[in-house]
C-alpha cells in the first residue's frame, strides 16, 4: 500500500507542476496578453509567478522524496539497471529522465529567480530593446522547459510499460 501512495503522490506532483505550467502557457498568458495593458499584465505575471513558485517548490519536494523512495525500492533488483550486455533499457530511460529533471530544475530556477523578475519588473513604456530581448529569452526558455517537462512524463510512461 505504501508503494501505491508514494507512486500516486509522485504522479500528482508531476501533474500539478506540468499541468500548471501548461495552463499558464496556453491559457492564462494568451488571455492576459490580449486583455490586459502591459503594466497590469506584468503585475499579474509577477503575482501568479510568485504563487506558482510556491506550488512548484512543494511539488519539487514531493517529487524528490518520492523519487528517492522509488529508486531505493529498485536497489533490490539490479537487473533493472544492468543486463549482461550493459545498461538495460529501463536504466537508460531512467538516466534520461533524471538528466531531464536536473535540466528542468535548473531552468525553473533561472526562470523564477533571474529571467522572470527582470521581465516583470523591467518594463518601461516604450519597451527598451534590452527588455524585449529579456522577454524573448524568458518565453523561449519557458517553452523549452515545458517541452522538457512533458518529456519527463513521457519517460515515466516508458518506464511504467518497460518490462526491464
Amino acid at each position: 500500500m505504501v508503494d501505491v501512495v508514494v507512486h500516486w503522490a509522485h504522479l500528482m506532483a508531476a501533474i500539478i507542476w506540468v499541468g500548471g505550467t501548461t495552463f499558464l502557457a496556453f491559457v492564462l498568458q494568451p488571455i492576459a496578453s490580449r486583455a490586459l495593458p502591459t503594466e497590469i499584465r506584468m503585475a499579474v505575471a509577477r503575482a501568479v509567478g510568485q504563487r506558482f513558485l510556491v506550488v512548484q517548490a512543494i511539488c519539487w519536494g514531493i517529487l524528490v522524496a518520492t523519487g528517492v523512495f522509488k529508486l531505493w525500492q529498485l536497489r533490490e533488483v539490479p537487473e533493472v539497471f544492468y543486463t549482461g550486455q550493459g545498461v538495460s533499457a529501463f536504466g537508460g530511460i531512467l538516466a534520461v529522465k533524471l538528466v531531464l529533471v536536473l535540466v528542468v530544475t535548473a531552468l525553473t530556477f533561472l526562470h523564477s529567480f533571474v529571467w522572470g523578475p527582470r521581465v516583470t519588473t523591467g518594463y518601461s513604456n516604450p519597451p527598451s530593446p534590452t527588455y524585449l530581448a529579456a522577454l524573448r529569452k524568458l518565453v523561449f526558455w519557458g517553452r523549452v522547459n515545458l517541452v522538457l517537462g512533458t518529456s519527463i512524463i513521457f519517460c515515466a510512461a516508458l518506464l511504467r510499460f518497460n518490462p526491464f
